[in-house]
C-alpha cells in the first residue's frame, strides 16, 4: 500500500513538473511560432517575457525545437535576432453594455473600507511585464 502511494505521488509530481516546462504554441502574448520547417531544421520565433534568465530561455528554445522536430535530439540553436516589443494590453471589460448607447452598468472595482480583500495583492497578481522579447532562431 505504501509503495503504491509513493509511486502515485512521484508520478503525479513528475507529470506536474513536465507540464510546467512544456513549450506552448503562440497564444497572442507568449509562445512559439513556426516560420519555416524542413525535416532536419526549423526557424522559429519565440515570444518570451521581458525578464532575462538565459538558462531558462535556452531550455525553452531547445524544448520548442524538440517539440517541432522530434524529442530525441539536442539541437544546435542559432539566434537570428532578438527584439523587444510592447506587451499588448488585455481588453478589460467592466460592466454591461446597455443597448446601442455608450452607457454601461457595472460594479465598482475600487475596494470598500470594510472589505477584507487585499487590494495590493490583487494588483500584484495582475501585474504583467511591459515588454516582451521575440527571439528568432534556427535549430538544426
Amino acid at each position: 500500500m505504501n509503495k503504491s502511494i509513493l509511486c502515485l505521488a512521484l508520478s503525479s509530481m513528475f507529470i506536474l513538473t513536465a507540464c510546467q516546462t512544456t513549450p506552448r504554441q503562440y497564444n497572442g502574448s507568449t509562445g512559439y511560432q513556426i516560420e519555416n520547417q524542413t525535416k532536419t531544421s526549423a526557424t522559429l520565433a519565440y515570444t518570451l517575457a521581458g525578464r532575462s534568465n538565459q538558462q531558462l530561455d535556452e531550455r525553452k528554445l531547445q524544448r520548442a525545437c524538440q517539440n517541432v522536430l522530434g524529442a530525441q535530439k539536442v539541437y544546435k540553436l542559432s539566434i537570428l535576432s532578438i527584439n523587444e516589443i510592447p506587451n499588448p494590453a488585455k481588453d478589460e471589460h467592466y460592466g454591461i453594455q446597455l443597448g446601442e448607447t455608450r452607457a454601461s452598468f457595472g460594479l465598482s472595482n475600487t475596494p470598500s473600507l470594510n472589505n477584507g480583500e487585499d487590494y495590493a495583492t490583487r494588483q500584484a497578481l495582475e501585474a504583467r511585464p511591459s515588454t516582451l522579447k521575440v527571439v528568432r532562431y534556427t535549430c538544426s
